[in-house]
């Protein structure tokens, strides 16, 4: 599906058109697997004077962009325990070890849970705690899913 990808801009670009949806269409819209979207909500807001919460968002006020390891997590077929169904690293197995032992102690997890260990521009970035990046895309472009997400147009105002 190589072939087949937007590049950063136009990711950058569908995802202010979906934000504008939101007051066009009669039904709630998620951005799933798009953790700039969270970045992009808070932008505009603030860009109309607009307060972000319950009421005027829904559960885009409370969610957070990438939710791999953090509040999320994906159990394959065989019991294989992965931060996300497209993050296919191995935090723990079901049959040797209980789900609240991996999901408390795995390593993984707790890397990505500590936020100041992200890398790049998500290590600096402002939106870090609404957003934090795609770590699967981030580990299928570097290998380390702590780097910064390949796909994010946005520089960080944050210092370097």
């Amino acid at each position: 599906m190589v072939d087949q990808e937007i590049d950063s801009l136009e990711y950058e670009r569908v995802l202010h058109w979906f934000y504008n949806m939101r007051d066009k269409v009669p039904l709630h819209l998620k951005a799933t697997c798009a953790p700039h979207y969270y970045r992009i909500l808070r932008q505009e807001a603030r860009r109309r004077g607009e307060v972000i919460d319950i009421g005027t968002y829904g559960l885009d006020a409370v969610t957070r962009g990438c939710l791999a390891g953090t509040s999320y997590c994906f159990i394959s077929h065989d019991g294989i325990v992965q931060p996300c169904g497209y993050l296919e690293l191995a935090c723990g197995d079901l049959k040797s070890s209980s789900f609240d032992s991996i999901w408390r102690y795995s390593e993984i997890f707790n890397r990505l849970r500590e936020l100041s260990l992200y890398k790049g521009k998500c290590g600096r970035c402002e939106y870090q705690d609404f957003c934090g990046g795609c770590r699967a895309r981030a580990y299928e472009a570097t290998g380390d899913y702590l780097a910064e997400e390949p796909l994010c147009v946005y520089q960080p105002k944050a210092a370097t």
